[in-house]
């Protein structure tokens, strides 16, 4: 496949990935929240935007993390760029998902009133499920399936890397884990098998280590190791390595430790995720294309 129709495909997954999860903090941690000033900051640094001083209200980050197109971690530049780089790699883009990404393009407001922006950040996440739909219903498993699939598992380990080792979660407050869970779209799932809301230690173990849950920093991250191995060339090796041994530290984490390792695992599994990017961006994805 084309280093320049992989990069392609690659962000199209991310920024599919990035809608989702950024209108999911949106919603939880401002819309129906009740956020301190200094929450914003560490909202920004969550989903990638840098923190301003001082920390922006609610109106103000929301305005900049929905509906900025010049802001590189907003839901309006993710929806930008997966519609321009579907359209780059449109042959071998499916009709349906180009179709997809467009009318999102198409009808992604320019303005938001605040008693609307639930409704809003709802849209998103369904215009999201809806692209994600269509490639996981449709797309043969092959190398586009692939680096669509990369870039929505780095996409997705990183941001709940990110949270995970955040000011947004307090690591004794059960509270804090149950937003946390919520945010990442596992609320319900999480309480399955349980007469009670989960604890502190339950709600972080289910958050790091289920195995089974599609949104959990172990399986997203070991999908992404998958996809590296059947796609990730040997140029960004020393990359992929630091992200497996990244990995190999959460592997070793038991559930009782969970919520007090947590930081301590993720942040080296975002830095390592984000050197993988990197990497792809800089060795792989804009690499010439070799003379005829």
């Amino acid at each position: 496949m084309l280093s320049r129709l992989a990069g392609s495909v690659f962000r199209v997954g991310s920024a599919v990935e990035r809608t989702d999860f950024v209108a999911r903090l949106l919603d939880v941690y401002l819309v129906r929240g009740d956020p301190e000033p200094d929450a914003t900051n560490a909202l920004r640094v969550v989903v990638g935007a840098a923190p301003t001083d001082p920390p922006g209200d609610r109106t103000a980050t929301l305005d900049a993390l929905a509906l900025d197109r010049h802001e590189p971690a907003s839901i309006a530049h993710a929806v930008a760029v997966a519609r321009d780089d579907a359209r780059r790699a449109r042959e071998v883009v499916s009709t349906e998902l180009w179709d997809c990404l467009d009318v999102t393009r198409s009808r992604m407001p320019r303005k938001v009133a605040v008693d609307r922006a639930h409704e809003f950040l709802g849209w998103a996440r369904e215009r999201s499920a809806l692209a994600i739909g269509v490639v996981e219903g449709d797309v043969s498993r092959d190398e586009v399936w692939e680096f669509f699939s990369l870039g929505r598992a780095l996409a997705r380990c990183t941001v709940t890397a990110r949270l995970l080792a955040s000011d947004l979660v307090e690591r004794a407050s059960a509270a804090s884990w149950s937003t946390a869970l919520r945010a990442c779209g596992v609320g319900e799932a999480s309480r399955r098998g349980l007469d009670h809301a989960p604890d502190s230690d339950e709600a972080a173990a289910f958050l790091l280590l289920d195995e089974h849950s599609p949104r959990s920093l172990r399986f997203v991250a070991r999908r992404a190791d998958a996809c590296l191995t059947d796609v990730g060339p040997s140029c960004i090796g020393d990359e992929v390595a630091a992200f497996r041994a990244a990995l190999d530290r959460l592997e070793a984490v038991g559930a009782a430790e969970a919520a007090v390792l947590a930081a301590a695992v993720a942040v080296p599994l975002a830095t390592a995720a984000e050197r993988v990017v990197a990497a792809l961006d800089a060795r792989v994805f804009a690499a010439p294309a070799p003379a005829a």
